[in-house]
This record gives structure tokens, C-alpha cells and sequence, in this order.
């Protein structure tokens, strides 16, 4: 006599609340994705040079902060195939840093999204998914603010603003040079 796995049927407020849960999520993630695309864009073509006082520095930091997990497992996946130095690579971790990290952003949280929406979302229930969200939420809300604080520098670097510090241009010190006099004894 075989016996049939029971399959789970959840009740309609159960239901509901799992598709506005997942709603929450998929909108976070869109939310998210956006934010890596803009934040590509405002910093693609720009010096990455995070030591300096860049406006784009703002969005460089967090698509750097969440490019470290993609670019380590690509650098273990060039280190073992020994392809370090192929002209995709070189492309987009040398020529184009913020289109590289970018794109490895996106695709980190497409395979996050894919995981959590179809397998552990569906394994771990509610409070998962939940959890998740509010993670992606936080990383939405600080990337809108690395956003919005490279908005303020431009703003005020570009829009007239900078003589009401025109104390802060003053010229630099010459090098401090000890002279000796040869004549004295």
C-alpha cells in the first residue's frame, strides 16, 4: 500500500498574505534594481577613485559594497580556470569598473530574487520572506540615499552655490623652504 504525500493547502488568509508578502518582495527587488542601474549610470565613465571628492564616489561605494560577494566568486572562478586576463574581464574590472559592478550587482540579485521567490521562500515560509524583504529594503533605502546625497553635491557644485565658500579656495601654502644664508660665519 503506497501512501501519497499530503499536500499543504493553505487557507485563504494564509494565501493572501503570502501574495502580498511576495508582492513586497518583488517590488523591493524591482525598487532595487533600479537603484544599481541609476547608480551605474551616474558613475559609468568616471575615475574610480574612491580617495578624492567626487560627487559619483556616493554611488561608486554602494555599488562597490555590494559588488564584493559577485567579484569574489569571479575571481575564484578566474583563479581556478586561470582566465584572469581575458578582455571581458579586462573590460569590465579595468576599462568600465561601475558598468562591471553594475552588472554583477544586477545578476546577484537576479539569482537572490530566483532563490528566494521560487525555493526558500516557498521552503522557509513567512517570516523568510519577510526578512529577506527588509534586508533588500535596507539596501534600497541606503543606495536611494548614496543617490540622493551625489544629487546634493552636484546640485551645489553646479548650481552657483559655491561662493558662499569662497573661503575654502584660498591658495595653497607655498613649501616651506629654509634658506641659508652663505655668508654667515
Amino acid at each position: 500500500m503506497s501512501e501519497k504525500k499530503k499536500r499543504y493547502v493553505l487557507s485563504r488568509r494564509r494565501r493572501e498574505r503570502l501574495e502580498r508578502l511576495t508582492l513586497r518582495f518583488d517590488l523591493i527587488s524591482a525598487g532595487l534594481a533600479v537603484v544599481i542601474i541609476l547608480a551605474a549610470a551616474v558613475s559609468a565613465g568616471r575615475p574610480y577613485e574612491l580617495g578624492l571628492p567626487y560627487a559619483h564616489g556616493f554611488a561608486l561605494w554602494f555599488l562597490l559594497l555590494l559588488a564584493y560577494i559577485p567579484l569574489e566568486v569571479i575571481g575564484l572562478f578566474n583563479w581556478v580556470f586561470g582566465i584572469q586576463d581575458n578582455a571581458f574581464m579586462r573590460f569590465l574590472v579595468q576599462d568600465h569598473q561601475a558598468l562591471g559592478m553594475g552588472l554583477f550587482n544586477l545578476v546577484m540579485l537576479g539569482i537572490v530574487w530566483a532563490l528566494v521567490r521560487f525555493w526558500l521562500g516557498r521552503r522557509y515560509g513567512f517570516s523568510f520572506l519577510r526578512t529577506t524583504g527588509t534586508f533588500l529594503l535596507i539596501l534600497l533605502v541606503w543606495g536611494c540615499f548614496q543617490l540622493f546625497c551625489f544629487a546634493v553635491v552636484m546640485i551645489w557644485s553646479h548650481g552657483g552655490f559655491t561662493p558662499l565658500h569662497h573661503h575654502l579656495r584660498r591658495p595653497a601654502e607655498p613649501e616651506k623652504v629654509i634658506l641659508v644664508d652663505q655668508k654667515a660665519p
